[in-house]
């Protein structure tokens, strides 16, 4: 498998560059758009790569290492109510990789580094009804689909059905 390294606030430029070529390559996989997207300035994911409470996880491409081709990030919920979860967000990989273990990669890299939190007993992630390769991936990871809400997103006027997933952690390991 792929090894995929969590970024820092150094990566800020390529990962701004990578998310803005996902959110308009892939609209239905994420709930921004790049008009409303919290990265749109470096800065932002800058703050996010130095945040405690996320992380995100790459994998740059071979041919040229200062390009990212894949990505996935994981937050740790800080209300007190769901201090207990974790959620995914933002998993691409760019069409010209995929089908080598990127995803994997770094969504497993996402749940591990989860397992570090103290107290994390699950991670959630959602996927569009559209995205059956991501979804049967999840699956490979132990993810079960928990709930489906149709037209929890809308494009150009056409909603869009998503599958809510979650993974139960071994709280034995989590603290």
């Amino acid at each position: 498998m792929p090894h995929a390294r969590r970024l820092t606030r150094e990566d800020a430029g390529r990962l701004h560059l990578l998310r803005r070529e996902a959110i308009r390559g892939e609209p239905a996989a994420f709930g921004s758009s790049p008009t409303d997207c919290r990265f749109r300035e470096i800065d932002a994911v800058a703050e996010c790569l130095a945040d405690a409470n996320r992380a995100v996880f790459a994998i740059a491409d071979p041919d040229d290492p200062e390009r990212l081709v894949a990505m996935a990030g994981i937050s740790r919920e800080t209300r007190e109510k769901q201090r207990h979860r974790s959620s995914v967000w933002g998993v691409y990989v760019a069409p010209s990789c995929r089908g080598r273990g990127y995803g994997r990669s770094v969504v497993a890299a996402c749940v591990d580094h989860a397992r570090t939190w103290p107290k994390i007993e699950s991670v959630t992630l959602s996927v569009s009804a559209e995205g059956e390769a991501a979804r049967s991936l999840y699956e490979s990871l132990g993810f079960t689909t928990w709930g489906t809400e149709p037209d929890a997103l809308r494009i150009d006027g056409v909603g869009i059905t998503q599958h809510h997933m979650t993974l139960r952690l071994n709280t034995e390991t989590t603290g």
